[in-house]
């Protein structure tokens, strides 16, 4: 069996790498980042950024939180409110002016029997005359009324709008936008139905006013023929 000599000088390098080495391994377990080590076991280093990075993904999540709950945010509808009454109004101004208002149940009917056109003139064909001017009249002034509370009507108009633009200026969120903008086509839709209402006047005033003239020159010719068929004179 050989045996190993060492000299001094060797056995002095030796023994200081192992000093060394024994250093850096202790020196080594003062991490605080894990990562594997040859042993199997975790290392730890520190890293003096994560906590910086933390914070700012903390604010960015809190800002979105943000955003989210204002976006979510209700409180602009409400606004609109029917205007079924103030059309209804507008009808009966016409009824009560005596005339022929399209809001009767038998409009079209009562047109009918008032303005029979081709028919034989009535006995008392002078007051039937009479009848039908006051019936007319009433309503021509009918739809005057109508078109006074309308105009009349643009005081409360103007104030809807002027509610809806402090809302538009107040929006803080996409829900609240959306919903001033469904508030807004409403209010342009009420717009819609007052011009129908509008419209539905005149054609009912229209219809009434050509009804009587055509039911008068109609019933002339009718009682000029009878006079002539009896024996009568032109003059």
């Amino acid at each position: 069996m050989k045996g190993f000599f060492f000299w001094p000088a060797l056995r002095r390098r030796i023994v200081g790498s192992t000093f060394v080495g024994s250093v850096l391994l202790i020196a080594a377990g003062q991490a605080h980042a894990q990562f594997g080590g040859t042993c199997g076991c975790p290392v730890i280093v520190t890293d003096p950024q994560m906590y910086s990075r933390q914070a700012e993904q903390l604010i960015q999540e809190t800002r979105i939180a943000d955003l989210a709950a204002q976006n979510t945010t209700t409180g602009d509808s409400g606004l609109w409110q029917s205007q079924i009454g103030f059309l209804n109004g507008l009808g009966s101004t016409m009824s009560q002016s005596n005339g022929l208002c399209y809001a009767s149940p038998n409009a079209a009917q009562q047109f009918k029997a008032d303005f029979p056109g081709t028919a034989p003139p009535p006995v008392n064909a002078a007051q039937h005359m009479q009848q039908l001017a006051a019936l007319t009249l009433g309503t021509l002034a009918g739809a005057l009324g109508v078109a006074q509370q309308q105009a009349a009507h643009f005081q409360y108009e103007d104030q809807q709008l002027a509610a809806l633009e402090g809302r538009n200026a107040g929006v803080t969120g996409r829900l609240q936008a959306v919903q001033v903008t469904n508030e807004i086509l409403l209010a342009q839709a009420q717009q819609l139905q007052l011009l129908r209402q509008l419209l539905i006047t005149l054609i009912n005033a229209e219809a009434v006013y050509q009804g009587a003239q055509l039911n008068s020159d109609v019933q002339g010719v009718m009682q000029a023929s009878q006079f002539l068929n009896a024996g009568g004179d032109i003059p």
